[in-house]
């Protein structure tokens, strides 16, 4: 048995590299940031960097509060509804800002990206297939 899917957009990675990288423009109010961020099929939320949450005038400690655990040590984020666009697809969704500086990678994760768009990767030849889930 066979299946075939459809999709709107493929974007190219460097498969040599730690993870796949995915460009992403993250507004509230006046203020944009463009980024990049790792997709991460294991990540239930959307985090990024707090100074990325800073710069677009966000008071980080106002928002929702979650614990987040990961493999190393667990942390405290905070989430906001921000307008998040990657890969030309475009949604104003609740994505989580890490509670310190310094924190290493911004991360697309299943709530807030994931949930919203079909994915396909071909690791091997670097690419990735999207479409947005209606």
């Amino acid at each position: 048995m066979s299946y075939s899917l459809t999709f709107d957009v493929l974007h190219r990675y460097d498969p040599a590299l730690p993870g796949i990288d995915v460009p992403v423009v993250i507004s509230s109010g006046n203020e944009t940031i463009k980024t990049i961020a790792k997709l991460d099929t294991g990540a239930s939320l959307c985090i990024f960097k707090r100074e990325h949450g800073d710069a677009l005038g966000l008071d980080i400690e106002s928002g929702v509060p979650q614990r987040i655990g990961t493999a190393t040590e667990p942390f405290i984020a905070y989430g906001h509804n921000v307008s998040l666009t990657a890969l030309g697809f475009h949604f104003d969704r609740m994505v989580f800002f890490a509670d310190r500086a310094g924190f290493r990678r911004n991360v697309l994760g299943r709530r807030g990206w994931m949930e919203r768009v079909r994915l396909a990767v071909v690791d091997y030849e670097g690419e990735l297939y999207a479409s947005k889930y209606e």
